[in-house]
């Protein structure tokens, strides 16, 4: 089987943003080329990408993601300090996860979620993407 069955099988889209299966799979194509990737988490609007390789500097690579899934930063890393204020709000402490991938970054900065979008990169060289 090759790796891109399971999601042909699922039918994983991004209909609201345009995406086709075959679309996906085609970016998934570049950049297992460029890097090396495992998927893994599949679903019909959600799948979790692993990279074996990272670019020194990841700014290219994390805008070709945002472009490809905009959900990740626009309902993911860009809404970070709203759930940090939840959380605050609740008396509820941030993990060390959390904790390791906020360090040194300036939430009030309008490009923060990019930013977090890239040291969850580096960190954890994966990063899941859905189309809702």
């Amino acid at each position: 089987m090759d790796k891109y069955q399971q999601i042909r099988e699922v039918g994983t889209n991004g209909d609201n943003y345009d995406l086709s299966t075959e679309d996906l799979i085609e970016q998934f194509q570049y950049w297992d080329a460029q890097y090396g990737i495992e998927l893994s988490d599949i679903e019909f609007d959600t799948v979790t990408v692993t990279f074996n390789d990272l670019p020194e500097d990841l700014t290219e690579l994390a805008v070709e993601i945002y472009e490809f899934c905009p959900d990740v930063i626009d309902q993911h890393f860009g809404c970070m300090a709203d759930a940090i204020a939840v959380a605050e709000e609740f008396n509820q402490p941030l993990s060390d996860e959390i904790q390791v991938l906020l360090k040194d970054i300036d939430l009030t900065d309008e490009d923060y979620g990019f930013e977090l979008l890239k040291r969850s990169l580096e960190i954890n060289k994966a990063v899941t993407l859905w189309w809702d």
